[in-house]
């Protein structure tokens, strides 16, 4: 019986051996993983991994998705750099033994010794720090430079499952995040953006999006810009005035005229009356009347070829009458002694206009980037003088403005932020510089000088989703003006039939209605020969053919049945006029 018992003991004894040299195995593995007291006397199990299901993986940059990192150094380095997120660990495996360690900045990182060869160091604040490692002799084993940074493996995960067919890379700078790598549109790196101001603490200053999109798309905005004004002018006045007594003399004088208050003075139209100046009058020099002898010769005003001067002459005693009175001469006279000079003019105008502006404008851009269009001109605008007099001037836009920006999002659809602009240049807001000059004598004399002209502005700005192909419009723009004076004498007004005369009247009504049509489209590039311009095909008449048949262009003979089998709907071709 004793001989079985030996053996079962035997048995015992062996089993025991494997289960020691087994823990005892485990136990030389464990320092890669543990993060205990003294080596080998406790055993962590690695962590299970975890299988993401498909699509494409996601990069993490630094690997600190397992809670310590495990570091072998050999016998030939003497220096090394670490890098923790806060709060990680690192377990270092020394080549040699170590007696003593040195931390610069232990607010930053501690390094704790468990045994003579592993050294474990622990994140604790962001920042660097260096830790010095010295054997049983006081020398120097190895110099780690130590790198904390904040941990960003929450939010790359967050992005991995938020965002699975990304490939986006966070990395820490100090208190910011830099997320780099490719997204599949605009909208992806936005709302990679979006995760990361939250992870940071709400302030998008810490966030450098990085990010670049994979085939970017190509967005052509289709704008049809169309403007209607009517206006409609009316003017109607009278302008007298008169002049009683010589020059020289005493002098009366009275007088009436419209001002037109709203367009400023009278655009055209018809001027008709009475008009009276008998200080400059055609003249002649005939014989003086009297005893001045005949040889004297004096002035006298003649109306007419022929004509009765009233003056007799001295030798015959007969009225002195005129024959070449066409060949008198505008003098300078005194004028009458009654009524000297007088006007009574009629000033009526009126102007019925209508402008049609259209601009249909074509831009592509890529989604994410702005475009702008404009169709006009640039003015010059005075900024200053510098000490020599010299004037600077810059140069500013006016005319048909179009600039946007798409943005085109998941599903196909864009969002789209537009505005345009129609502005022309006008005379209400015009701004003259005045120049003046001092003579020798020291009186100033002011002329007019350059004119800068005001703009007239239709504007809008709105931002919109629309899908690829879908249309909208901007519309309601409407502008009404009216402006209507009446100059007229105080108390003649409410005279009737009379008070007309002592009456003018300035009328303005302006209409201007701005539509806007826009229509975007996800576009891809073509072949060049798809490609047409209206040059293509046109070519300048000879010199013969101009002046015998009045072309500007050849004309070319369609071969007959070119167009079999072809429709066309809509306006085709190009007019030249």
């Amino acid at each position: 019986m004793s001989r079985p018992v030996k053996a079962n003991m035997s048995f015992k004894r062996r089993l025991l051996t494997v289960h020691v040299a087994a823990l005892l195995g485990l136990s030389a593995t464990a320092p890669a993983l543990a993060d205990g007291p003294i080596g080998g006397s406790h055993v962590y199990r690695q962590p299970a991994r975890v299988r993401t299901a498909p699509p494409a993986p996601v990069t993490y940059a630094p690997p600190v998705t397992d809670q310590v990192a495990h570091i072998v150094l050999t016998a030939d380095q003497t220096a090394a750099t670490l890098e923790l997120a806060k709060g990680k660990s690192a377990i270092v495996e020394l080549p040699t033994e170590v007696r003593d360690l040195l931390v610069t900045n232990p607010a930053t990182a501690d390094a704790v010794l468990r045994d003579k060869r592993r050294v474990y160091i622990v994140g604790l604040a962001e920042g660097t720090t260096d830790a010095a490692f010295f054997d049983a002799a006081g020398r120097r084993i190895l110099s780690l430079n130590i790198r904390v940074t904040q941990p960003v493996d929450q939010l790359q995960t967050m992005l991995g499952r938020i965002i699975p067919e990304a490939k986006i890379t966070v990395q820490p700078i100090r208190d910011s995040v830099v997320l780099s790598g490719t997204v599949r549109s605009a909208a992806e790196s936005e709302a990679a953006s979006r995760i990361a101001v939250q992870f940071v603490g709400g302030a998008p200053e810490k966030v450098l999006n990085m990010l670049s999109i994979a085939g970017k798309d190509q967005v052509m905005l289709q704008v049809r810009i169309v403007e209607v004004q009517r206006n409609i002018v009316k003017q109607f006045g009278m302008d007298m005035n008169a002049l009683l007594g010589q020059l020289g003399q005493d002098q009366f004088s009275f007088g009436i005229s419209p001002t037109y208050g709203v367009n400023g003075s009278l655009l055209g139209g018809l001027t008709g009356g009475y008009r009276l100046d008998t200080t400059r009058q055609p003249t002649l020099q005939i014989p003086c009347a009297g005893s001045l002898g005949t040889e004297a010769k004096c002035l006298a005003v003649v109306h007419g070829k022929v004509y009765a001067t009233g003056v007799k002459d001295p030798t015959t005693g007969k009225e002195i009458i005129v024959g070449n009175g066409d060949t008198a001469t505008i003098t300078d006279t005194a004028g009458s002694t009654g009524l000297n000079q007088a006007k009574s003019m009629l000033q009526a105008f009126e102007r019925v206009g209508l402008i049609r502006t259209l601009a249909e404008p074509s831009l592509t851009a890529v989604s994410g980037e702005a475009g702008h269009f404009l169709v006009g001109g640039e003015f010059p605008v005075p900024t200053g003088t510098d000490t020599t007099g010299k004037v600077t001037i810059e140069f500013k836009p006016y005319g048909v403005g179009l600039g946007y920006t798409p943005v085109v999002m998941s599903g196909g659809r864009i969002s789209l932020k537009i505005s345009t602009e129609v502005s022309e240049l006008s005379s209400l807001g015009a701004f003259t510089l005045i120049n003046s000059t001092t003579n020798s004598s020291g009186s100033t004399t002011t002329t007019p000088g350059l004119t800068v002209p005001g703009l007239s502005v239709r504007r809008a700005e709105t931002t919109v989703e629309l899908p690829s192909g879908g249309s909208f419009m901007i519309a309601g723009l409407l502008q009404q003006t009216t402006k209507q004076t009446i100059d007229s004498l105080p108390g003649m007004t409410s005279m009737p039939i009379l008070g007309a005369l002592f009456r003018s009247r300035d009328f303005l009504n302006g209409q201007t209605e701005l539509v806007i049509i826009v229509t975007p489209y996800i576009v891809d590039p073509t072949r060049p020969q798809n490609l047409q311009t209206p040059a293509d095909g046109l070519d300048f008449a000879s010199d013969m053919s101009t002046v015998l048949m009045g072309r500007l262009n050849k004309v070319v003979k369609v071969p007959a049945g070119a167009n079999a089998g072809r429709a066309y709907q809509g306006p085709v071709g190009y007019v030249i006029e």
